[in-house]
């Protein structure tokens, strides 16, 4: 078996993108950073994020719960810490940290975002010390194509050269 740190060690060097994720709304508002975001199907449009099972917000996210994944820019790193942390804000405080914006189902969102997909849980799969929590996709906002994202690798944040040209993939 793979010790814990030799895992963590390894995934560090995987660069992911950074998102919030919120629920609640006003003083049941809560957010949590994360970067495990896999985008499941197009039809029905299907998100899939894990969370720690132990995190203040997994207990929310049950079927029936709307949720916000909102990815973040180069420049919200200030968020990005202060929603990883573990007295990160909730309630009111936590929807004025986001900058005071509400997506489209009343869900907090953080202004400037880069894109904002709001979810409906369908279902949660225990898997370890995880939850993966599955979402039908019920609004999408895409924002600004010339905005950086933000990028996690090796415990740090950091951004891609360009967003405005990237490289095309070759659809198969």
């Amino acid at each position: 078996m793979v010790a814990a740190d030799d895992l963590r060690a390894c995934m560090r060097s995987f660069p992911t993108g950074v998102a919030l994720l919120t629920t609640g709304e006003g003083e049941s508002a809560m957010g949590l950073t994360i970067n495990s975001v896999v985008s499941v199907s197009l039809s029905p449009p299907t998100l899939l994020i894990s969370v720690h099972r132990h995190a203040r917000i997994t207990g929310r996210l049950v079927p029936g719960t709307e949720f916000a994944v909102s990815f973040l820019s180069a420049d919200q790193a200030d968020l990005t810490w202060q929603f990883a942390s573990a007295d990160r804000p909730v309630g009111e405080a936590a929807v004025l940290a986001m900058g005071g914006a509400n997506g489209a189902n009343g869900v907090p969102v953080p202004a400037g975002a880069l894109s904002v997909l709001e979810c409906m849980v369908e279902r949660t799969v225990p898997v370890g010390d995880h939850i993966l929590v599955i979402g039908l996709v019920v609004s999408a906002e895409p924002g600004p194509a010339d905005y950086l994202p933000q990028v996690f690798h090796y415990g740090g944040l950091t951004t891609v050269l360009s967003a405005a040209h990237p490289t095309p993939c070759p659809v198969r």
